[in-house]
């Protein structure tokens, strides 16, 4: 967690307890609400941030070459709107592979269309057709991504991505 997630835990953790104190139990929920919906974009997007590293790292075994960035934290656009979160950059000479993930924090920020919870986009530079945009959606077990085509994201079409990079 960053120091930005982390303030900003502290703070919502602050108004619950003083909507609790004034009674406001509609603020309470809201804001429990708020908070649960942040863990859970929080956990969904470091899993799809570590999960391409993972896969980044097990293709460095035969390509030493790879280099791996992670940025946070790091803003990106989506839309009209502007995502908070990270980004991660594998390189592999002159290919790139950009994995960015967040949702809009604050209220100027825009919204997520779908009724997704966050957001992220594989971008392979030089490549649009094997570039996809990420939401991640709720389901009735728990949330998951799904690119455009409402294919789920899983650790195989991660490796698809990162191998893609590598082979071409």
């Amino acid at each position: 967690m960053n120091e930005l997630d982390s303030t900003w835990q502290q703070l919502l953790e602050s108004a619950i307890q003083n909507a609790e104190v004034s009674g406001r139990t509609d603020i309470v929920e809201y804001l429990r609400l708020k908070a649960s919906n942040d863990l859970l974009r929080t956990t969904a997007a470091n899993w799809l941030l570590d999960s391409f590293i993972e896969a980044a790292f097990e293709a460095a075994r035969t390509q030493p070459a790879l280099k791996i960035e992670r940025d946070e934290p790091y803003e990106f656009a989506r839309g009209s709107g502007r995502m908070d979160g990270s980004r991660l950059i594998i390189s592999f000479g002159v290919r790139c592979l950009e994995v960015r993930a967040g949702w809009p924090r604050k209220p100027s920020s825009g919204i997520l269309r779908g009724n997704s919870l966050a957001a992220a986009d594989i971008i392979h530079f030089g490549l649009p057709r094997q570039s996809r945009s990420l939401a991640l959606v709720r389901s009735e077990t728990t949330p998951h991504w799904i690119d455009e085509e409402k294919n789920a994201v899983d650790l195989a079409f991660i490796a698809r991505h990162v191998a893609f990079l590598v082979e071409g």
